[in-house]
């Protein structure tokens, strides 16, 4: 009978065990299930050292905002004598307090449950700090950096020269500053990010800014240090109109300056032939023929300029002769341009500046080219040679408007040429070297006559003295190297 009452206790003791471990699993299970999915801060959190555990995000957020106070200081930019200031009101310093709660409200809620129980535990034991630090609107540093460098920074001002009648006179360049945006900047958000975090008391950053030199300085001019080439050619000052042209155009080539490597383009530097620029009628070729237009005359600056840069030995990289040959030049010797489909371009292939002087003097256009000058007995000429002569044809129309035995010439006549070209060298007054430039071929030019055919009432004889005088004179003449006639392109 003992054995069973014995028994019998035992399975009661059993029996309170089970419900006892029963009922302490239902609680464990029923208190982390609600650890879990509680919608609550993790009690043992601590932002900034102020505890949030057990809010809610809202109630945590505006905790945040009445505990933690936004910084106030100001920085100084300091450049020589000029400081530039900004606050941390002016950079948008601010807490981003949501932010903060919800680094604080994933505690505990990542990972499996075992991995989330485990961490709510630990951190409601021992406890959890978050650090955060204001942040400010990058944009509003650049804003900064971008009006400290608008009041700074300084164009550089290049060195001038002048030369009249080969008196040089040279305005020496100014050098500019331009502040360092990317170093300037790394410096403030350095200096910044150490007041946030109390690292520092210094308020002060210096403005990276650096010198900068102009692309053309006193020292480069002054290596101009002589006449590297001359050129000139006259024209008729009767002409009115193309003196005026001509007077034009060589003011605005007279004083260009070009550095090595710079390419000059006529075109560019005369801009548009038109009337607002001051320019006047008068002939130029158009279809082997001369008519009148606006900008005639221009092409003797061509001319004369090319002839100028053959004789200094610079890169030509653009040059068209006219359809016949000019009397100013001897053929091969020309150059012309037409609006901007022909121009005359040359390269700056030395190693120094080049300089170019343009000046009327009575009837005398004179183009000076200016360089350094290696060896003042040096010096180039340019010669041409025909080798060929292509004779024009006449071709006669009948003018049924022109009364009978009277003509006139339509289309000049011009003699063909094939020229070779060369650069003749000299030291000395000796010539050392004759080199072949090129070859220019000038197609002769057709003359073209209308021969009257219209009967003419009561005529005597087959000509009366006035009928002499205008019959027209067809007789193709090669140039000669001067200006003959107001006529001339």
């Amino acid at each position: 009978m003992q054995a069973k009452g014995g028994a019998k206790k035992n399975n009661y003791f059993y029996i309170a065990i089970i419900l006892l471990m029963t009922v302490f699993l239902s609680f464990s299970f029923g208190y982390f299930y609600l650890m879990i999915n509680s919608d609550l801060i993790v009690k043992g959190i601590f932002v900034n050292n102020i505890g949030i555990g057990g809010m809610t995000k809202e109630e945590a957020v505006n905790f945040l905002k009445d505990k933690i106070k936004i910084p106030s200081f100001s920085v100084i930019a300091k450049y020589q004598d000029k400081d530039f200031i900004i606050t941390s009101k002016d950079m948008n310093l601010s807490y981003d307090y949501q932010e903060m709660v919800e680094e604080a409200y994933k505690i505990g809620r990542e990972g499996n449950p075992v991995e989330r129980i485990r961490e709510i535990y630990v951190t409601e034991k021992r406890g959890k700090y978050l650090s955060f630090y204001p942040e400010y609107d990058e944009n509003k540093l650049k804003e900064f950096v971008d009006k400290i460098s608008h009041e700074i920074d300084k164009e550089p001002v290049n060195a001038k020269i002048k030369i009249t009648r080969g008196v040089k006179q040279i305005t020496p360049d100014i050098e500019g500053v331009k502040v360092s945006k990317e170093k300037t900047l790394k410096n403030l958000k350095q200096l910044i990010n150490e007041l946030i975090k109390g690292k520092t008391e210094k308020t002060e950053v210096e403005i990276v800014a650096e010198k900068v030199e102009a692309k053309v300085t006193k020292s480069m001019l002054e290596m101009i240090n002589g006449r590297i080439s001359t050129f000139s050619t006259v024209f008729n000052l009767q002409d009115a109109n193309r003196s005026e042209n001509i007077l034009v155009a060589a003011r605005a080539v007279n004083g260009t300056l070009l550095m090595p490597g710079e390419t000059f383009s006529l075109n560019k530097t005369l801009g548009p032939r038109i009337i607002q620029n001051g320019y006047k009628e008068a002939p130029v070729i158009i279809g082997n023929k001369l008519v009148p237009d606006i900008g005639g005359g221009v092409c003797q600056i061509a001319t004369t300029l090319y002839n100028a840069i053959l004789r200094a030995d610079i890169t030509i990289t653009e040059r068209y002769h006219h359809s016949f040959p000019v009397a100013y030049v001897p053929p091969g010797q020309d150059a012309t341009i037409s609006g901007n489909a022909l121009d005359l371009k040359f390269k700056n292939s030395t190693q120094y500046p080049i300089y170019i002087e343009s000046y009327i003097e009575g009837n005398k256009l004179v183009m000076n080219i200016y360089g350094y000058v290696k060896n003042p007995s040096k010096w180039v000429d340019i010669q041409s040679e025909v080798v060929e002569k292509y004779e024009p044809k006449i071709k006669y129309i009948d003018d049924p408007k022109l009364p009978q035995g009277e003509e006139v010439v339509e289309i000049q006549p011009h003699i063909g040429y094939k020229v070779n070209v060369y650069r003749l060298i000299y030291e000395n007054n000796k010539l050392v070297k004759r080199e072949f430039l090129y070859t220019d071929v000038y197609r002769p030019v057709d003359g073209v006559v209308k021969k009257g055919t219209k009967k003419v009432e009561n005529s005597k004889s087959q000509e009366s003295p006035t009928e002499k005088e205008n019959n027209a004179q067809v007789n193709p003449e090669p140039p000669q190297n001067s200006e003959e006639e107001t006529s001339s392109p």
